[in-house]
């Protein structure tokens, strides 16, 4: 309730003209904020991606030197108004002034002044716009980038038979396909941490605690975060059913309550040592899914199961988050283990028929030093440079590929600029060809960091891979987005996803002779449509090469090979114990953006 007011309870309207598109615009703004806004072409290069003439009138929130503002375009008047992110001021203080003005009366009569009408008009306007109208994040970053629009263009409509051909083909080798009881057991589990959030919630908070526990070899406190993570799932569930949650939100079903809660009753008379032996079994056995060994010296199995169905592996070294320059040491060498030993099991400088090194590493450039600072780029360079630099000079000696792998948003930038740095300010490394990089199509400034990519390219003359990913870290980035009042970088769905993933195809393969196609993914009409596309329009360029998550989806990766395309397997390498916060991704990928490994899986459904 309002008990007192002023001549300043309301912010203070001005305007100014600012250039977008060559034309001029009216934008309006408080006065507080004349100092973030004060930058004219900041706000025009921000703003002008919002302004098509295509687009109907809408609102968006944007940062602006880093500060989240609420902007309404106002398309035809060619007008933008600014306001408090997410409207939170202005509605805060019209609610209670109209609440408060048949109680107070000088609240009544400061309601009645036009100055208080023209705020209150001025935040009413944007906020009765129809949603329904708006353009959608594909729209903007379409326009924003430049990018091929998909939807209704007959020239990718007419590509749509062929994809057809090649799905049909593909399907049938994915139906031949025999799911081993391991899988299917595996499978099943991760399906329903896909359809449930409370089980998934309660299993990854055992899973990140039991690595801390190696110590309690007598399995008491295993016992006990067990039965207290049961306890608190079945409280979760009831209170779920009695609020009627629905979706992923929902209570889980009977047979699983029950389940749960009988595993509950039955481990408590369960001595601790046997059970903690039982669960650190499970949990290791099902970590050794998605794991290929603990080093290049144990992977001959998963290797040999491999190389005879005709694919090839990156492996991706395990323990990237270091916390010493001890641990960034060891990192950098066991990386340096792998490549030296490939040699073990491929002949030296080898290539598929995509042209690119059978031997394949993928290193995690934050790993390479334990204080990476996204805002210090040049503290940060001088402690990774170094480490990175001998590990692309022993690749380059052993003619190993190193792929620099995807990893948080607020790292993207940074780990471009080190790597950048280090190719064009090393001599040795000026003819190196050997090295890519992967491109994040869940970001929806994707197309930008292509763009950077692309430029390093052409400033190395080589050309330079890309492996391009829906993305692996939607949960925490749209978690810490939401938890900071920030639009999160990805796009919020699925579809969006997906179709900004075959723009990029688009651009990548518009860029050739500089980039080449990694293209990975668990979508089969991602793979079949960059196939058409390269056979109807892109034939001089490289042959794609094909790329899954190891034991992810086996139906795909087999099935890919079967059609004579390269492909290649996604291996972590690793401990156990360090390779749980890789399980953990795993099942959070698994349930991110519906489900899509689960929807993948169930291609044998469709149709």
């Amino acid at each position: 309730m309002v008990n007192s007011v002023s001549d300043n309870l309301w912010p203070i309207i001005k305007e100014k003209k600012i250039a977008i598109n060559n034309e001029q615009w009216s934008f309006y703004y408080y006065e507080e904020y004349e100092n973030v806004l004060s930058d004219d072409k900041i706000l025009s290069d921000t703003l002008t991606p919002f302004c098509a003439d295509k687009f109907s009138s809408h609102r968006a929130q944007v940062n602006i030197k880093s500060i989240p503002l609420l902007f309404g375009f106002y398309i035809a008047e060619k007008t933008i108004c600014s306001y408090t992110a997410r409207l939170g001021r202005e509605l805060f203080l019209i609610e209670n002034i109209e609440n408060s003005k048949t109680q107070n009366d000088s609240v009544g009569e400061l309601s009645l002044r036009g100055d208080y009408q023209n705020f209150k008009k001025y935040s009413e306007r944007v906020a009765s716009l129809d949603l329904g109208t708006f353009p959608s994040q594909h729209d903007l970053s379409t326009h924003r980038y430049n990018l091929t629009e998909i939807i209704d263009n007959k020239e990718y409509v007419d590509l749509d038979p062929e994809v057809g051909k090649l799905v049909e083909s593909l399907r049938k080798h994915l139906f031949s396909y025999k799911t081993s009881l391991f899988e299917k057991m595996s499978d099943f589990g991760l399906d329903l941490t896909a359809r449930y959030a409370l089980l998934r919630i309660h299993l990854l908070k055992f899973l990140a605690i039991l690595p801390s526990l190696d110590h309690d070899t007598r399995g008491t406190e295993v016992k006990r975060i067990l039965l207290e993570s049961f306890r608190r799932l079945c409280l979760d569930s009831r209170k779920a059913k009695r609020l009627q949650a629905k979706g992923q939100e929902a209570g889980l079903p009977n047979w699983l309550y029950y389940s749960i809660r009988g595993g509950y009753y039955v481990g408590k008379f369960i001595p601790a040592g046997p059970l903690a032996i039982f669960i650190r079994f499970s949990v290791r056995l099902m970590a050794k899914r998605f794991i290929a060994g603990e080093n290049i010296e144990s992977v001959q199995k998963s290797f040999s199961a491999l190389f005879s169905s005709g694919r090839d592996v990156t492996l991706d070294q395990l323990g990237e988050l270091v916390v010493s320059e001890k641990e960034a040491d060891h990192y950098r060498d066991e990386v340096i283990k792998l490549i030296k030993g490939f040699g073990q099991y491929i002949t030296k400088g080898e290539k598929n028929t995509a042209g690119i090194n059978r031997a394949h590493v993928s290193i995690k450039v934050s790993a390479l030093c334990s204080d990476f600072k996204p805002y210090a780029k040049d503290y940060t360079y001088k402690l990774v440079a170094p480490r990175l630099k001998e590990i692309l000079l022993e690749a380059k000696a052993h003619d190993v590929f190193i792929n620099i792998d995807a990893e948080h948003y607020d790292y993207r930038d940074l780990v471009l600029f080190i790597y950048r740095k280090v190719l064009l300010e090393t001599t040795e490394l000026h003819d190196f060809n050997q090295t890519g990089i992967v491109l994040q199509a869940y970001l929806r400034d994707g197309a930008e960091h292509l763009n950077d990519i692309v430029s390093l390219a052409k400033e190395r003359g080589l050309r330079m891979p890309i492996r391009i990913v829906k993305g692996a870290y939607w949960d925490a980035e749209t978690v810490e987005a939401d938890a900071h009042s920030f639009n999160a970088p990805e796009f919020l769905n699925k579809e969006e996803t997906d179709l900004n993933f075959r723009q990029l195809i688009i651009e990548i393969f518009k860029n050739d002779p500089h980039v080449q196609l990694c293209l990975a993914s668990h979508n089969f009409e991602d793979h079949c449509f960059a196939v058409a596309l390269r056979s109807k329009n892109y034939a001089h360029i490289p042959i794609i090469e094909h790329q899954c998550l190891h034991m992810t989806y086996e139906a795909l990766s087999t099935s890919l090979v079967k059609m004579g395309w390269p492909t290649r397997n996604y291996v972590p390498v690793g401990s156990l114990l360090v390779g749980m916060a890789y399980l953990v991704r795993r099942i959070m990928e698994n349930s991110s953006q519906v489900g899509v490994l689960t929807i993948m899986r169930s291609h044998k459904k469709m149709g």
